[in-house]
């Protein structure tokens, strides 16, 4: 199936500079000079730091890396939940690794800028070879790697490790172990690991840290018992010296300081904030909705002046707030320090959230980040807002994340957004590929509905996009394929010229819609006209190669047949949210071209796994095809007859349309024909083969002709033409093609 149109997880807003800063150390940073120095050695290529919130993982990095004298580049990245997207992830890589090696790999940006992108088949390879022809030693330290989820990042992400050159160190910090393969790392010597174990302070430690960060001095005693009560925990121990400060008796606040650690940091921060000024503790309330912040965005948001220079008094004074650069210009509060002043702000001002989203909406949609923007917009409530910065981010399709837009749509009102053509548009896009015809359908309507609401320079474009949508939805939800397959090749032919995304989408609906009405001979050219465009459009194949492969064993290009099942097989899995079992199609060619060459068996197998694919989408066009490839394939006669009787109750409805019809007529009248080699009840016998008989039938097969097939055999020509009538005869056919299509369903060849 063609996809009609489709975005993916692009680079739709600047980068961040800042995440790309490695962190420096404070002047007060407690050394840890045994984690550094199992750092610094550096003898597996790949180190691990895995800990949860609080232990001091980036604090670690920012000492060791303030503290190397070695000659390898460093280039670092710290992630963010919005890097959960394969292009921008390693878009964020190949930025920091192009801090320290410039030019590197700069012919994959445009490749990344491209929707549905696989990067693990189009650039960790070719950024692979690019490494290895760097000289200098380099490192790369990835922080915070616990935000991503994908599992297609993970996959690209165990490849460049796999395939990482000698001259190339890994460092990753996260809060949990990330499905990598650690254990074969381990395994084979290849992977150092720093754990919540390694990083728990001890009594040293903890009076070390209280000495320079907040000039308290514990007597031993004391610090044994913070540490047992505080297991170590590095961020307990300093929320511990926030509050220490001032006070004289340190053995009774050590001796009533209890609790898990949610306990622990609420009462700690409790204790904090109390000693703030109403101004600050105003101000921390206000930008704590905030994940990442500057000046410029708390004076916003806070509706205030100098921020800048109130952050840097703040990160200073110790209290969580943590640079994300050198020079001050982004910053962030620690996880559990915001976790708890958002709870503060809930339960003391609920009624100031959504004006403070809305602010810090206002902000990034001045500053062209309308990611960021609609984010705020829903987690402030404000859906018609949010909706309203939707349409204008939907305005150029080729610049859309997409994962995130899904997340997005599943948030949004459909009466709030039915008035929004692109919206409704992007809604009938995500029903189809996930195989909910009904939303697809409804929202299709909606979309319809309100296209008079788009200004008249702008609604050519969109009732272009209708169209391919309307045949996608006569081709795959139980509509008129031909009028479809009308449809997308009315389209294709407009934009063909401009070799646009739509062109792309529609050309290659219309070589799918022509496979299913007109059949294989007419749908090739436009199966590789589509494969190509996908191709040079940067996007993943959308179940053309699996489609291609098909119809060239439907011709009996058998060599063509495998060569194009097996690319499809080979082919990176699709996006998550393209929900149809191409692969399906591969699998019943793969089967046909077994069952050319002889091997019954290996053919059926592969056909039930197709099969078993098939019957996890809706349309049932699919499950009956492949009955009957299967009914082709099975030599006993009851078997025949009850798959494609299964394939003809499949289509006796309203999925019954286009070409499957007449497969399946065909595929009866064939079995009416054909009578069993065996008596079972309600069968004919057909009159025994001589052996003579049976050998020319075999030679039948081959593409000698009746001539050629004599001199084979040793006889005059006359007489393999009686042998031949025989034949045709005892099988009740009229031709040599009948008479071999015939002997092999009764298993005689």
């Amino acid at each position: 199936m063609a996809e009609a149109n489709e975005v993916g997880a692009d680079v739709a807003s600047p980068l961040l500079t800042v995440k790309l800063e490695q962190p420096y150390p404070a002047p007060d940073l407690l050394p840890r000079p045994e984690l550094v120095e199992r750092l610094a050695e550096g003898a597996p290529q790949v180190n691990l730091i895995s800990a949860p919130a609080g232990w001091g993982k980036t604090s670690l990095l920012a000492a060791w890396l303030g503290s190397r004298r070695d000659s390898q580049h460093v280039a670092f990245l710290r992630l963010e939940g919005g890097d959960d997207v394969g292009s921008l992830f390693w878009t964020y890589v190949i930025a920091a690794l192009r801090k320290v090696v410039p030019g590197l790999a700069t012919g994959a940006d445009g490749i990344l800028r491209s929707p549905d992108v696989d990067p693990m088949r189009q650039v960790v390879p070719s950024l692979l070879n690019e490494l290895m022809d760097v000289d200098e030693d380099l490192l790369l330290v990835l922080d915070d790697y616990h935000v991503i989820s994908a599992a297609d990042i993970h996959d690209s992400m165990s490849y460049f490790i796999d395939h990482l050159p000698p001259t190339v160190r890994l460092v990753i910090a996260t809060r949990s172990d990330p499905p990598l393969p650690l254990g074969r790392l381990r395994a084979s010597g290849k992977l150092a690991e720093i754990r919540v174990g390694d990083l728990a302070f001890s009594p040293t430690d903890t009076v070390e840290l209280l000495r320079r960060r907040f000039a308290v001095d514990l007597i031993d005693t004391d610090a044994d018992s913070l540490c047992r009560r505080t297991e170590g925990w590095p961020a307990a121990v300093q929320l511990a010296g926030l509050s220490l400060q001032g006070k004289d008796d340190h053995t009774e606040f050590v001796e009533r300081f209890a609790g898990d650690d949610r306990n622990v940091a609420a009462y700690l921060m409790g204790e904090v904030l109390a000693s703030v000024t109403p101004d600050v503790r105003a101000f921390l309330q206000a930008t704590c909705v905030l994940d990442e912040f500057s000046g410029s965005l708390c004076d916003a948001v806070a509706e205030t002046e100098g921020s800048d220079s109130l952050l840097q008094r703040l990160e200073e004074s110790g209290l969580f707030v943590i640079p994300l650069d050198s020079h001050g210009g982004w910053y962030r509060y620690h996880h559990l320090f915001a976790d708890w002043l958002r709870h503060e702000l809930r339960r003391e001002r609920a009624d100031l959230i959504p004006v403070l989203h809305r602010r810090a909406a206002d902000w990034h949609a001045v500053n062209g980040d309308l990611v960021s923007a609609i984010e705020h917009c829903f987690s402030g409530g404000d859906e018609g807002r949010a909706l309203e910065l939707l349409e204008r981010y939907l305005g150029d399709w080729a610049l859309v994340e997409w994962p995130r837009v899904m997340r997005w749509m599943d948030r949004v009102d459909e009466e709030s957004a039915s008035t929004s053509p692109m919206i409704a548009v992007a809604n009938v896009w995500i029903g189809m590929f996930a195989g909910d015809f009904a939303r697809g359908m409804r929202w299709l309507h909606v979309a319809e509905a309100s296209i008079d609401s788009v200004p008249a320079d702008a609604r050519v474009n969109i009732e272009r996009h209708l169209q391919v949508y309307r045949g996608l939805a006569e081709l795959v939800a139980g509509g008129d394929m031909d009028g479809g397959r009308r449809l997308a090749i009315e389209v294709a032919d407009a934009e063909r010229p401009n070799s646009s995304r739509l062109f792309v989408a529609a050309v290659g609906n219309a070589a799918v819609a022509t496979f299913w009405t007109l059949g294989p001979l007419e749908a090739v050219p436009l199966l590789m006209e589509a494969q190509a465009a996908r191709a040079n459009a940067s996007l993943f194949d959308s179940g053309l190669t699996p489609l291609l492969a098909l119809a060239h064993a439907e011709l009996g290009s058998w060599a063509e047949a495998e060569a194009a099942a097996r690319l499809a097989f080979e082919m990176p899995k699709p996006p998550a949210y393209y929900k149809y079992p191409s692969l399906m199609l591969a699998h019943f060619a793969a089967g046909m071209v077994l069952m050319a060459q002889g091997q019954r068996e290996a053919a059926i197998e592969r056909i039930e796994q197709g099969l078993e694919l098939a019957r996890t989408w809706p349309d049932p066009i699919g499950v009956a095809y492949g009955l009957l490839v299967m009914a082709d394939a099975r030599s006993d006669f009851q078997e025949k007859r009850a798959l494609v009787r299964e394939a003809r109750e499949l289509v006796s409805g309203k999925w019954g349309r286009g070409r499957i019809l007449k497969l399946v007529a065909a595929a009866e009248r064939k079995l009416d024909l054909r009578k069993p080699k065996k008596a079972t009840e309600g069968s004919v016998f057909i009159e025994e083969l001589t052996e003579r008989e049976a050998e020319v039938l075999r030679l039948l097969r081959s593409d000698l002709s009746l001539r050629e097939i004599a001199g084979e055999m040793y006889i005059s020509h006359n007489t393999i033409k009686s042998y031949t009538k025989s034949i045709y005869r005892k099988l009740g056919v009229t031709s040599r093609s009948a008479a071999v299509e015939t002997g092999a369903d009764l298993d005689l060849i």
